[in-house]
C-alpha cells in the first residue's frame, strides 16, 4: 500500500468522523485523528526502511558470493610458483668419489662402495666390542679409532643405518650415548642422521628391519642374522675375528672379514 493511498483513506475517515461528531467532541476527535495520521505515517516509513535495509543486505551478500573478476597479483604469483616447484627436478645425490674425503680411508671406502646407495650395519661386534644385549646394558666401547673413521667415511658416500639389539631403553641410551660421544651422530658430513640409529629388542626383530630398508649391503657380526638375510639381499658382510678378508661364507653374496677396516683393505 502506498503512502498516498493510506493518507487518502485516513483523511476520508477523519472527515467522516468530524462531520458526524457532536459539537463538544470536535476537539477530542481532531486530536485523535491527528494522532492516528502521525502513527500511520511513522509505521509506513519504518516498514519501508526495513524493507530497503533487507534488500541492501541481500545485494551485498550476493555480490560477495561472486568470484572476483580481477584477482590480486600476489595470488596469481603464488599459483604460478606452485606448478614450477612441482616440476622442478629432484637434485641427485653426489657420487661416492666426490663425497669421500681425501684420506686413505676415504678413498678406500669410496672405491669399495661404488654403486652402493644404502648400507645397514649391526653395531654389536662390528663397531662395539660388546656383542650381546646384556653387555650393552653396561657399556658400548668402540673397537678402535680406525673403525670409527671407516664408519664416518661410510656416512659420506652412502645412506647408512645403524642397528643395535638391546634389552631395553637403558641399553638404547648406552648405544646412542656412545655414538654421540664419538661425534658420529648429527646432520653433518661423516655423521649418521639421528633417526638412522635403530634399536630392536630381539635378535629376530633385526631381520624384518633390514629387509624393510632393502640395503645394497648389510654388515653384521651374528651369523644367524646373516643366514636369515642372505636370501633377500644382494651383498652381506659377516665380521668374524680370526677370519680372512675376502673369503666367502657359504654363499656367493656373503663375504668374510676380521674387522670393518679389513673389509676395505685398511
Amino acid at each position: 500500500m502506498s503512502l498516498n493511498h493510506l493518507l487518502s483513506l485516513v483523511y476520508n475517515r477523519l472527515t467522516q468522523l468530524l462531520s458526524t461528531a457532536p459539537r463538544g467532541a470536535l476537539s477530542v476527535t481532531g486530536i485523535l485523528g491527528l494522532a492516528l495520521l502521525v502513527y500511520g505515517y511513522l509505521q509506513l516509513r519504518g516498514n519501508e526502511n526495513q524493507a530497503e535495509e533487507q534488500r541492501r543486505r541481500r545485494q551485498e551478500h550476493a555480490a560477495a558470493a561472486l568470484p572476483d573478476p580481477h584477482p590480486r597479483p600476489a595470488a596469481a604469483g603464488a599459483a604460478a610458483r606452485a606448478p614450477a616447484a612441482a616440476a622442478a627436478p629432484v637434485p641427485s645425490a653426489p657420487n661416492a668419489v666426490s663425497a669421500a674425503s681425501a684420506t686413505p680411508a676415504g678413498r678406500a671406502v669410496a672405491a669399495q662402495l661404488t654403486g652402493v646407495k644404502r648400507v645397514t650395519l649391526s653395531l654389536p661386534g662390528v663397531v662395539f666390542a660388546e656383542s650381546t644385549p646384556r653387555e650393552l646394558q653396561e657399556s658400548a666401547t668402540s673397537r678402535g679409532a680406525p673403525v670409527l673413521e671407516v664408519l664416518g667415511e661410510m656416512c659420506r658416500v652412502s645412506d647408512l643405518y645403524l642397528i643395535a639389539h638391546v634389552e631395553d631403553d637403558v641399553g638404547e641410551a648406552v648405544v646412542t650415548g656412545s655414538l654421540e660421544a664419538a661425534g658420529l651422530v648429527g646432520p653433518g658430513p661423516g655423521q649418521v642422521k639421528p633417526h638412522h640409529v635403530l634399536c630392536c629388542s630381539t635378535l629376530e626383530g633385526k631381520v624384518p628391519i633390514v629387509r624393510q630398508l632393502e640395503p645394497d649391503l648389510h654388515v653384521d657380526a651374528h651369523s644367524a642374522s646373516v643366514d636369515e638375510l642372505r636370501r633377500f639381499l644382494p651383498t652381506l658382510l659377516l665380521v668374524r675375528e680370526g677370519s680372512v678378508a675376502g673369503q666367502s661364507y657359504g654363499a656367493s653374496n656373503v663375504g668374510l672379514a676380521p674387522s670393518l677396516p679389513a673389509f676395505f683393505g685398511l
